[in-house]
């Protein structure tokens, strides 16, 4: 049976949550201090990119070192969890002339979700300036 529908995405979907806090599991067996990310289309989607952000209300407070992790889960609930990918959040500290943290997760070729896919996201250390800002770039077919 042939596909008939297109291969690639028809509506943006861009997922974003704030993480301040860290959860400290690496199995997500609890959501505390996590957060939803993204949620698949009706005909599933792509993620090309996965940002973290680091952001402050003063340009100069850095970053605390922490993991990024990000789960493939089936609820939005965050049930089933799998550890899908994780990256080093080295400690920055940004100023007028230099840059804060941004750390991105590229995947090649794009995780494709199913529809009932979501994806869950948090950090490892607390930051005790500041927030991580987590961004999907992706769209749903």
């Amino acid at each position: 049976m042939a596909n008939t529908k297109p291969i690639f995405t028809l509506t943006p979907n861009n997922g974003r949550v704030r993480l301040t806090t860290a959860n400290t599991t690496r199995d997500l067996s609890s959501t505390a201090n996590a957060g939803l990310l993204f949620s698949a289309g009706t005909d599933g989607s792509r993620v090309d990119t996965i940002e973290f952000n680091h952001n402050a209300t003063v340009q100069t407070q850095a970053s605390i070192a922490a993991v990024g992790r990000v789960w493939l889960c089936d609820s939005a609930a965050g049930a089933n969890p799998r550890l899908k990918r994780e990256i080093a959040l080295t400690a920055v500290t940004p100023s007028a002339s230099a840059i804060g943290a941004t750390f991105l997760m590229t995947f090649s070729p794009p995780l494709v979700l199913k529809a009932g896919e979501y994806l869950w996201a948090a950090i490892s250390a607390t930051q005790t300036s500041g927030a991580y800002d987590v961004i999907v770039s992706g769209g749903d077919f």
